[in-house]
């Protein structure tokens, strides 16, 4: 490799040579995550027990109407509500109302303001750990920076660094923004570096993400299984 040598085997190493990159230059952040490829353990995404009403990129459909009821109601249990980002404070209260604030965690989108769970009382994870029957939900808000506003934007730079400080035990990752791999998409929907670190850093089994608004499910090159989501979607992991 051009970038990395087998011994920069941590994420100081790729820190220290990520910070010479240009925050916007995503080329040789491909080749930090083609190391953490190639060097990461297998995992196997095992049952959990786990039942998640997963809410992500809504951007105000859920404001008005009966949809969001209509999804509750459609759900027998759950232990948990998990918001993604990019809901408005029309949904938050809507939410709220038929959800238990215990049974609720969240992340902000690219779209959202720093004060939005604050003001309702839901607790935000990012750069945490969640322990819910005894499953670790580790959390990362935000987008890949694909602009310069005062919202959760990160660059592939920073991504990496709040990824590195975050507690390192997780079986599940919660997170706006996708992985990134490669210049797959357009910049705004490239994936954070970040995200590919903690996931292959830290074996862990699930990755739920929304911003890509598209539905579906797949692994990773580890095993970890991919759980995008858009819109309201019930989860049992």
């Amino acid at each position: 490799m051009k970038f990395f040598r087998k011994k920069d085997s941590t994420v100081v190493d790729f820190l220290k040579k990520a910070r010479k990159f240009d925050s916007f230059e995503s080329a040789k952040y491909e080749e930090i995550i083609s190391y953490l490829m190639e060097n990461c353990s297998l995992v196997e995404a095992k049952k959990l027990g786990l039942k998640l009403a997963v809410i992500s990129d809504t951007h105000g459909d859920l404001a008005f109407g009966e949809k969001f009821r209509k999804f509750m109601l459609n759900i027998e249990e759950y232990d948990l509500c998990i918001v993604l980002g990019d809901v408005s404070t029309y949904e938050l209260d809507k939410i709220t109302e038929l959800v238990p604030i215990n049974k609720i965690i969240a992340l902000r989108g690219n779209h959202d303001r720093f004060d939005v769970y604050h003001k309702h009382g839901i607790t935000n994870i990012n750069g945490k750990v969640y322990t819910c029957k005894g499953i670790r939900i580790a959390g990362i808000e935000g987008s890949n920076r694909y602009k310069n506003e005062k919202y959760p934007l990160y660059t592939h730079y920073e991504s990496l660094k709040l990824a590195y400080d975050m507690p390192q035990k997780a079986d599940i990752l919660i997170s706006h923004d996708c992985i990134f791999t490669e210049s797959k998409y357009d910049k705004a929907h490239e994936g954070m570096a970040g995200l590919s670190y903690y996931v292959y850093k830290n074996n862990v089994m699930y990755h739920i993400h929304g911003h890509i608004h598209k539905s579906y499910r797949s692994n990773y090159p580890n095993g970890t299984e991919e759980i995008s989501v858009y819109g309201c979607e019930y989860i049992e992991i």
